[in-house]
């Protein structure tokens, strides 16, 4: 056997049921190979097909059913669980259920809230995509595959402070908890802007720029305290304070935006008035469906006492 029988390249994408029976399929222009982890394949002609099917690991659920087995269990109170259905394990194509149980994307697909690609494609300078080449229809209600062309890219932190400042100064927003990091091509380039929305809320300004040093910080920390000196000069401040770092920067570029609030030493008062800023705006799980899952604010607020006392604490070792 050789190496090569591993790799799938097809131009049909299957989609089956939660057994995995067949009920239908997609016929794609060009052969495309899955990329691994992501709803995505890509074809020779460099061309990625985004919604054009997944090689099945595993899903996200709040009450598994009976046929699942139970990976995990994640501290997310929106997807409590990482289940996997073992007859589908491997499988390649659109399956009909649910990838997390916030969105309607069927796993491996892309449902109404990705409809947004196209929009937001028009007006964000800093996107990856050069170019949406075709909108796929597929048999599924309201979901499509997307094809486009990346551009060639090169750059460095600096590209990600003027992600930074552009995102601000132009009122682009995503939601706190989102690992934006891992959207983002040769340091400031978004590839995936379905997730993205225009306001000029200072909530959503603070969380957007807090889920983006976060997500750099959990991939790469050297980056990270290159980005925070070169923007506000802070040095060496441990994770708890990253609502502080943040705030930092959204008033370098927007002065006066927090009500001065980086003016203001560092202290448990003014960590729990961030979290609370940021935990009033929007979580992954209020991108589509805002109403149903606005109870999830108060889970969070309730995690501020905890998150406080943690300064609390480490302020007064640093007196000591």
């Amino acid at each position: 056997m050789e190496k090569t029988d591993f790799i799938l390249h097809t131009d049909r994408v299957p989609i089956l049921d939660d057994r995995g029976v067949q009920i239908d399929e997609v016929a794609l222009p060009e052969k495309i190979t899955p990329v691994p982890r992501r709803r995505c394949g890509v074809s020779e002609a460099h061309t990625y097909y985004k919604g054009a099917g997944i090689i099945y690991q595993g899903h996200y659920a709040n009450e598994p059913d009976v046929h699942t087995l139970r990976l995990s269990e994640n501290p997310i109170a929106y997807q409590r669980y990482t289940v996997v259905y073992p007859e589908l394990y491997q499988k390649y194509g659109i399956f009909t259920f649910r990838h997390q149980p916030i969105f309607s994307d069927y796993e491996g697909g892309c449902g109404p809230k990705e409809e947004n690609l196209p929009v937001m494609q028009e007006s964000f300078a800093m996107s990856a995509i050069r170019e949406i080449v075709d909108v796929l229809e597929t048999p599924l209600p309201h979901h499509r595959i997307y094809a486009y062309r990346l551009k060639e890219l090169q750059g460095s932190y600096k590209d990600t402070v003027n992600l930074i400042e552009y995102i601000l100064s132009e009122n682009f927003n995503s939601a706190w908890d989102k690992n934006l990091w891992a959207d983002i091509m040769c340091y400031g380039y978004v590839r995936d802007l379905a997730d993205w929305f225009v306001s000029d809320e200072s909530a959503h300004k603070l969380g957007t720029i807090y889920a983006l040093l976060h997500s750099i910080m959990k991939a790469d920390k050297c980056l990270y305290e290159e980005i925070v000196h070169n923007t506000v000069g802070l040095e060496q401040m441990g994770d708890i304070y990253m609502p502080y770092v943040t705030a930092s920067i959204v008033e370098r570029y927007l002065p006066g935006s927090l009500g001065g609030i980086s003016e203001e030493a560092p202290s448990s008062e003014l960590m729990g008035r961030l979290w609370e800023l940021i935990y009033s705006g929007k979580a992954c799980c209020h991108l589509e469906r805002e109403e149903e899952w606005a109870h999830i604010r108060a889970d969070f607020m309730r995690e501020i006492p905890r998150q406080t006392a943690m300064v609390r604490q480490d302020l007064a070792l640093c007196r000591a």
